[in-house]
């Protein structure tokens, strides 16, 4: 069952970048699935079908109307760049941190030839290898982390969707990671998505949309929130 899902997110993604002539994501499909393979989720899928079904989660939000939309001037090749750019960069955001490619992933350009922004926003989206602390508070870091992404449209929508389908394995978190996961969420989910609404308004409905379901798929387990036991500090990096 779990081989047929992964088909179908596969061909459809294929069959919509070849139709809309999208390189990047093209190269991004099959490396995605080579520098995920035996990756496991928490609930034993393979992984790769995670970054696919952000990928396919942007698709359909159809973030071409929003860039046409805040862009008149630009060429419609250029908004199915950023389209092609934002959905390499999905399916690709977790192959620098968990399949830790040297030099921070600089293969992808010199050796498949992906655009630089792909690597630029899949950088963004990377947190440090647990072996490499960074010299500053925990806290910090993890300001620091969003600050990054919220300097980048592309890396915010892929953010978003990211999380958005994180939470559709909520069901297997435990209770400390579940409350780990929202608080997250007040404190820099939430807000990334405010800002990029603010910043980018023409991009307002595919953030609600995103920031939307994220909430549905949390609200079962806001009650976690409030037991005095599970006060833990958020650490995301």
């Amino acid at each position: 069952m779990k081989e047929a899902s992964y088909l179908k997110l596969y061909r459809f993604i294929e069959h919509f970048a070849q139709k809309k002539g999208l390189r990047n994501t093209l190269i991004a499909l099959p490396l995605a699935v080579k520098y995920h393979s035996g990756q496991k989720r928490d609930d034993g899928e393979p992984y790769v079908m995670h970054p696919m079904r952000v990928c396919i989660t942007l698709i359909l939000l159809r973030p071409e109307l929003a860039f046409r939309e805040a862009y008149p001037q630009k060429s419609e090749k250029w908004v199915w760049k950023q389209c092609d750019i934002l959905f390499s960069t999905a399916l690709l955001h977790d192959v620098v941190e968990d399949a830790e490619l040297p030099k921070k992933g600089k293969l992808l350009v010199t050796v498949y030839h992906l655009n630089k922004e792909v690597l630029k926003n899949v950088r963004i989206l990377s947190k440090p290898p647990k072996e490499k602390k960074w010299p500053w508070s925990r806290v910090y870091n993890s300001g620091r982390y969003y600050r990054k992404i919220r300097r980048s449209l592309i890396s915010t929508l892929d953010k978003l969707a990211d999380r958005k389908d994180n939470c559709t394995t909520y069901g297997v978190f435990t209770s400390k990671r579940k409350v780990k996961y929202m608080r997250e969420n007040e404190q820099y989910i939430y807000p990334l998505g405010k800002y990029a609404k603010e910043v980018h308004p023409e991009f307002a409905r595919i953030v609600d949309a995103l920031i939307g379901i994220i909430q549905e798929k949390v609200k079962p387990y806001e009650y976690l929130l409030e037991t005095g036991n599970l006060k833990e500090r958020v650490n995301t990096c």
